[in-house]
């Protein structure tokens, strides 16, 4: 069972961070952010309509309380960037609560949530579209450390990092580490 097959029209089956998921989930974000006009910038509510009546007749809001102003698509977009900088920086999230209070403003536990959420998804999307990519820059940095441990004539570290990168390409036929006994 996945973390989000208790949202609706998510089977068991249905994979965390599918590309369609992310989109859904950017797009709920963007779909907050008010009417915007040509350059990109939100157009705030206030000459809007009044805010909606309870069921007693009684405004949900006090006149002097007025909505703070939404994120416009491009403010999104850096929030989540951000969000994933902090996932993958592996932050205590207290910290990443910390910052978004001070760089985003938002102090709502559920929205920083939501935009964490995001930023993993969209970071498990991008590993999974791009594994082959990913998989050469980590042979390339290993190849880069095999080098310079061989400069530095630590021939044994340079050893290992070649038989490392041989692994990851198939071309050895035993494991680095036999397993371990039980």
């Amino acid at each position: 069972m996945t973390p989000d097959s208790h949202r609706p029209g998510l089977g068991k089956g249905a994979l965390w961070g599918a590309p369609e998921l992310v989109a859904e989930g950017v797009e709920a974000l963007r779909d907050a952010a008010p009417h915007q006009d040509e350059d990109g910038t939100p157009c705030f509510r206030g000459d809007g309509p009044a805010p909606r009546a309870s069921r007693r007749g009684v405004a949900t809001r006090f006149p002097h309380q007025t909505l703070p102003p939404r994120a416009s698509v491009a403010e999104v977009e850096r929030r989540i960037a951000e969000a994933q900088l902090w996932i993958a920086q592996r932050l205590p999230l207290s910290l990443m609560r910390a910052n978004a209070a001070n760089s985003w403003g938002v102090s709502n536990t559920r929205t920083i949530n939501r935009y964490l959420d995001l930023g993993r998804k969209r970071m498990v999307a991008e590993l999974i579209n791009n594994r082959l990519e990913h998989q050469a820059q980590h042979i390339y940095a290993l190849y880069d450390c095999a080098r310079r441990a061989m400069d530095a004539e630590q021939f044994s570290a340079a050893v290992g990092a070649l038989r490392v990168i041989a692994e990851i390409g198939g071309l050895l036929r035993a494991p680095i580490k036999p397993p371990e006994a039980k």
